[in-house]
């Protein structure tokens, strides 16, 4: 009985042995003679607050660009246009606004040529 038990404990060692043996070797030649692509450098993200990044004159595409698509626009009868940031996400975050973390708004307003004519941000809190 011990021989056998004995014997089933060494094949399955050997088998489990070999079976981690397994080489590529004839893939190997063929991934060195294949330039690799050369990553574009990413620029430096901006980490100035939104507010800082608008300018007045900014085209609708700039600030998309620095500041990302706005969460609602508004059209008014004289032709302005007006876009709203908010990061009302962080509602969901557990006692954010109750460990003191503030809810941003921004405002911007363009002129009816499609270029910043200004814009405005708050901060608040709920409780």
């Amino acid at each position: 009985m011990k021989k056998t038990s004995l014997l089933s404990v060494l094949t399955a060692v050997t088998v489990l042995a070999l079976s981690g043996c397994a080489s590529n070797s004839g893939s190997s030649d063929q991934a060195e003679a294949k330039p690799k692509p050369e990553k574009k450098e990413k620029p430096a993200k901006d980490t100035r607050p939104k507010e800082d990044r608008l300018k007045v004159g900014m085209t609708m595409d700039e600030v998309i660009q620095a500041i990302g698509k706005p969460k609602g626009k508004s059209v008014s009868s004289d032709g302005t246009e007006i876009w709203n940031y908010n990061d009302a996400e962080k509602a969901w975050i557990p006692y954010y606004s109750m460990s003191g973390g503030k809810f941003h708004n921004i405002t911007v307003v363009f002129d009816a040529d499609g270029k910043v004519k200004s814009w405005s941000t708050n901060a608040q809190g709920i409780y």
